[in-house]
């Protein structure tokens, strides 16, 4: 009997032994799943000094590298910002200010539509000013432009020689094709100095200026008046030479053929940048320094 009670004591503690060990285990796998869910990656979990000054390290040398990356990034949005501007919405703006400027300048500056009359083969729009005076007794002169100096130009150098003769004086000028205020031809490549002798000589003889006449040239104009005397002498009183272009610029030698194919390659340049808008505001500096 004694016996029976012993082993059944002893299965007892057995049991409530097994019991403890069953929720030891419990709360340890507990401890364990509270403890990964809490840092999502036990690895990560600092367990000395040393691990959490690294861990400061670390976070401090990401929010170094953060800041830099973000001082270097903010400028460089900056310059593509004012690229875009400089880019597309200027030159879009001058472009729009040009053709403003441009067509306001055309009515301010430019000749009376009556004074643009279709010439030669191509009815090229040619000015021409006629001042007529029937009861002159002095011979007419007859105004030849060069590059940009039409009538408007010399106007008043014309006006006070009238006055200075206190006769009336019978006044013809002339542009030729892309001189003066004329258009420019319709094609360059044929364009020459014979083509500009025979436009000259039909203007003059469908004006029915009385000859002879005096030719006044201006610049490169003054080649053309040049080359009426030596065709037509019989028409020529006397020439006046206004600033004449030399006679040797278009030897192959001449320093004159490079500092002209300099000078208009930079006026082409300044032409393209004329049609954007860009060289109206930089019309006032460029007076003051040249």
């Amino acid at each position: 009997m004694s016996s029976l009670i012993d082993n059944v004591t002893l299965l007892q503690r057995n049991n409530i032994s097994c019991d403890n060990s069953l929720e030891r285990k419990n709360v340890d796998s507990l401890d364990e799943e509270e403890k990964f869910n809490w840092y999502e990656n036990p690895l990560l979990q600092p367990n000395d000094a040393s691990e959490k000054i690294a861990t400061n390290n670390s976070s401090l040398c990401a929010s170094l590298y953060n800041g830099l990356l973000m001082i270097v990034i903010l400028p460089v949005i900056l310059i593509l910002f004012i690229l875009f501007l400089l880019l597309w919405i200027l030159p879009g703006f001058g472009l729009l200010y040009e053709r403003y400027a441009e067509a306001r300048d055309r009515k301010k500056y430019y000749p009376p539509i009556e004074e643009m009359q279709p010439w030669g083969c191509n009815n090229t729009l040619v000015h021409v000013v006629h001042l007529r005076a029937t009861e002159s007794k002095l011979p007419p002169i007859v105004y030849i432009s060069g590059l940009g100096t039409s009538m408007y130009v010399v106007k008043s150098l014309l006006i006070k020689f009238v006055e200075y003769m206190r006769e009336p004086v019978e006044i013809l000028s002339f542009d030729s094709p892309g001189y003066g205020a004329s258009e420019p031809p319709t094609d360059w490549n044929t364009h020459n100095a014979e083509t500009e002798l025979a436009l000259l000589r039909q203007v003059i003889e469908k004006s029915a200026l009385r000859k002879p006449f005096i030719l006044f040239g201006a610049s490169a104009g003054a080649s053309l008046a040049q080359l009426y005397r030596l065709t037509y002498p019989d028409d020529v009183a006397g020439t006046i030479l206004f600033d004449p272009t030399p006679s040797n610029i278009f030897e192959p030698d001449s320093p004159m053929v490079t500092d002209f194919n300099r000078a208009f390659s930079l006026y082409s340049k300044m032409a393209c940048l004329a049609s954007w808008g860009v060289m109206r505001p930089l019309g006032p500096f460029i007076r003051y320094f040249v």
